[in-house]
């Protein structure tokens, strides 16, 4: 039985066994449904729509083959939200929540549907996270059901959406795929499988999770207390800030990088999304 509970900032760093994921991608992906497929139940509020529906950052725990869980459900910080001062507190959590560090980050996409969008976000994960992290992210497809029951394998390995395969490639073919309506044994197969790429994953970093200073940070600020109404808080929003803005013009620096060229041709028309059609 999976045992569940939403967790806020101030709880206490969990444990170093514990496995920690962070979900990751633009409105409307599925992050949300698919955090609770992982749960193997229904904890984030999810609903089926373009518009995000979730506001703020969240965490919940749960146990898979009896090892801790801790899922980390995310605003999408790359849109409106990114451009007012709520950015770095949203930020600012997700490093809170998933301190010391993530094991794992899902970067969630609909299948046949990796747009300029899903560029930004993969864009954005490296600003937040720094472009490190990408050695621990895993593309989640949602809506498995499309498939129809084809080859996800085949699918990926004959997209014609340079930037979804410049992304498999970077994160060393990393990938998997959900159906959110999926219950029962569908549900256990699809999250065994999930799991089996995880462990891949820790077994090639021999356990080690995605760390930076900014983690650092964090773990430091939930050590002094965690008050989140503080000088120490403030402070701890501007350290947020100031190491987003480093990895930012660290990016930028580095110009070749895909997702910035990526991004430049869809918005200059020469790439478009994928249309899945099963025959």
């Amino acid at each position: 039985m999976v045992s569940l509970r939403l967790c806020g900032p101030e709880n206490s760093t969990p444990a170093s066994s514990s496995l920690r994921i962070i979900l990751w991608g633009k409105s409307g992906s599925g992050k949300s449904a698919t955090g609770n497929s992982i749960l193997s139940q229904r904890v984030f509020a999810s609903r089926l729509g373009a518009q995000a529906v979730t506001r703020t950052c969240q965490r919940a725990t749960g146990t898979w083959n009896g090892r801790d869980i801790l899922v980390v459900d995310t605003p999408t910080i790359l849109e409106e939200k990114a451009r007012n001062q709520d950015m770095d507190k949203d930020i600012g959590d997700c490093y809170l929540f998933s301190a010391p560090g993530p094991h794992v980050l899902l970067l969630v996409t609909q299948l046949g549907r990796f747009t300029a969008q899903d560029t930004m976000a993969v864009r954005s994960v490296k600003e937040v996270f720094g472009a490190g992290v990408m050695r621990h992210v895993i593309v989640l497809f949602t809506r498995k059901e499309d498939l129809g029951g084809a080859s996800l394998d085949e699918y990926v390995t004959n997209t014609d959406n340079r930037s979804l395969w410049s992304l498999v490639r970077e994160c060393g073919r990393r990938y998997c795929a959900f159906n959110n309506r999926g219950t029962g044994d569908e549900q256990r197969q699809q999250l065994a499988e999930l799991m089996a790429v995880v462990e891949s994953l820790e077994r090639e970093h021999e356990g080690a999770f995605h760390t930076n200073a900014l983690f650092l940070e964090a773990q430091l600020f939930l050590r002094g207390g965690g008050d989140t109404h503080g000088a120490g808080h403030r402070r701890y929003l501007a350290q947020v800030r100031s190491q987003v803005e480093k990895q930012k013009r660290d990016l930028r620096g580095t110009g070749n990088n895909w997702a910035f060229k990526g991004l430049r041709s869809v918005l200059d028309g020469s790439l478009c999304a994928v249309s899945f059609v099963c025959v």
